[in-house]
């Protein structure tokens, strides 16, 4: 179909579900005359728009309207989305299986889910104006692999920049500095300024991708790496055995009683802290003994103000 046929038959389609939506019961005349079309044009685009599961029927006065129980309000997107969604797949319809694909799509968009069997708790994230002019120079320069000259509240710092990465609810910066040839996290709402320099870094997306790997947390300094090492009571073994805490968590060895050693790769205490005291009693800090006896002491610390009180 040429482009200026198909943006034609493209408003006719959007203006007929429209009027089904909004209950208007057109007919295939009033339709016609409308679009300046003839009756045959206007049922080849309601056959179209059948076969693109909009159930479309006529009632007793034969006006045009969607079928019982149809209703593109029951869709989690707007009316709007909704048939420039439908309108889209369609354009695939030389795709194999997609009119399975698209049945799919359509009878999950359409079902009207009273109630929810699932419930899924997202974390809550610092606001960020992914449309403001700096944050779209900032994603252009990471595209681009652009060194960058970043200036933030109280210092410039020349950058590498690899990746926009949350932790713990807050936006940081995953780059590396030139200056002292570390890859680290910036915080974004730190940043004042971006000034590029027309020189571009090669670090591969492998190699980013693989830097992120051992990133935890905001602490995060490449070079400062070491290993945490935790014992792991059996009664809760299970869960450290389903899912991985860290990225870096490594099951070394699972003994007869049940209980785990749990080793971590991390590059700051706070990477793993509030892991390991999360799980206090039931995991016991085995290595580092600096990191150890630092957490004896905080705990010590806390025993005596709560006998204080």
């Amino acid at each position: 179909m040429p482009k200026k046929d198909y943006d034609k038959a493209l408003f006719r389609f959007i203006g007929i579900l429209t009027k089904l939506s909004d209950n208007e019961r057109p007919t295939t005349k009033e339709l016609a005359d409308e679009f300046l079309v003839t009756p045959r044009t206007i049922q080849n685009d309601l056959k179209r728009l059948n076969a693109m599961h909009f159930p479309i029927t006529k009632d007793a006065q034969k006006r045009h309207v969607f079928a019982d129980g149809f209703s593109l309000n029951k869709t989690v997107l707007s009316k709007e989305e909704m048939i420039f969604l439908s309108l889209a797949l369609d354009q695939f319809s030389d795709v194999d299986d997609i009119d399975k694909v698209q049945e799919r799509i359509f009878n999950k968009l359409v079902r009207q889910q009273f109630i929810s069997p699932y419930f899924i708790k997202y974390e809550q994230l610092e606001d960020i104006d992914i449309d403001s002019p700096l944050i779209t120079q900032l994603e252009r320069l990471i595209e681009d692999r652009q060194i960058t000259k970043i200036e933030f509240h109280n210092r410039t710092a020349t950058l590498e920049l690899y990746k926009i990465a949350a932790f713990e609810g807050f936006w940081y910066l995953f780059a590396k500095e030139l200056e002292d040839k570390k890859t680290k996290v910036f915080k974004l709402s730190a940043i004042r300024k971006l000034i590029p320099t027309e020189k571009y870094h090669k670090t591969s997306h492998a190699k980013i991708e693989q830097l992120l790997q051992k990133v935890h947390s905001a602490f995060f300094e490449d070079g400062n790496c070491f290993s945490v090492k935790i014992k792991v009571d059996a009664n809760v073994a299970k869960y450290f055995k389903a899912k991985d805490f860290l990225q870096t968590q490594t099951i070394e060895q699972e003994n007869q009683d049940g209980s785990l050693i749990v080793s971590f790769e991390v590059s700051h205490d706070e990477d793993v802290d509030n892991l390991i005291k999360s799980w206090i009693p039931h995991v016991e800090l085995l290595e580092p003994q600096r990191f150890r006896e630092k957490l004896q002491g905080e705990l010590k610390e806390y025993l005596k103000r709560l006998e204080a009180k």
